[in-house]
């Protein structure tokens, strides 16, 4: 369902699961660019699978592109702004809702620029929703398209912005999810940019007290399907 707004995935999500339980995961995350229309489909072959997997868990998330206060297509600036992702996750109902909640915002705020629909989160909108009732929602920083990614990289390559401005996007967005609820997220690659950010992390990790999960963006299933994903990521007008 990420493919609303461009192609992203050939993955479905019953194949997902049933590939998870196939290499013996006890559970798979549904996170999907800002939209949680699948979690319905998803809800339904869980309930089949329940039975003979009972330990199996089914994580309800969305990958949303968190952005600064008020940005729309009026005042977008293409030298400053960028849509980042960042990954929620529900712990409950409770959390779920808060999902639906902030989702709902970003759809209804939604404009089309760049021949694609913009879907913004504001950092307000956590504020007002997560922030109000936290414990219900995990919050994780995302891939290399993440804001703390992005700015490691920059501190890298020119100095800025500071390590200290860095820690403290860091201390501030994990006061919005509470001590626990709030993690760095890595990912397996040989991609020299993301080592150095998976490095970068585990040394704030260690330093700043805050956990790592390990992930995997999980565009196709199998190695053989990778021609498979590149043809369809082209099978439109622009080159993905």
């Amino acid at each position: 369902f990420s493919n609303f707004r461009l192609r992203d995935s050939i993955n479905t999500v019953e194949s997902l699961i049933h590939y998870a339980l196939e290499l013996g995961h006890s559970g798979v995350a549904i996170t999907e660019h800002d939209t949680i229309a699948s979690h319905i489909r998803a809800e339904k072959y869980y309930n089949k699978i329940k039975k003979d997997h009972p330990e199996f868990k089914l994580i309800r998330g969305n990958e949303i592109y968190l952005v600064r206060n008020g940005l729309n297509g009026q005042n977008y600036k293409k030298e400053t702004d960028r849509y980042f992702h960042f990954i929620l996750l529900a712990k409950d109902l409770e959390g779920h809702r808060q999902i639906r909640e902030i989702s709902s915002r970003a759809w209804i705020r939604s404009y089309v620029a760049r021949r694609m629909r913009r879907v913004p989160t504001y950092y307000q909108d956590l504020i007002d929703i997560i922030g109000e009732n936290p414990g219900h929602v995990i919050g994780c920083t995302a891939c290399l398209g993440g804001c703390l990614p992005t700015q490691l990289l920059r501190n890298r390559d020119t100095g800025a912005p500071s390590m200290d401005l860095i820690k403290r996007w860091i201390v501030q967005t994990q006061g919005i999810f509470g001590v626990d609820d709030f993690y760095f997220e890595m990912q397996p690659s040989f991609n020299k940019d993301q080592i150095y950010v998976n490095k970068k992390l585990v040394e704030l990790g260690e330093e700043m007290g805050i956990k790592y999960i390990i992930t995997n963006d999980a565009h196709y299933l199998k190695k053989a399907d990778r021609p498979i994903h590149k043809a369809f990521l082209n099978s439109q007008q622009g080159d993905r």
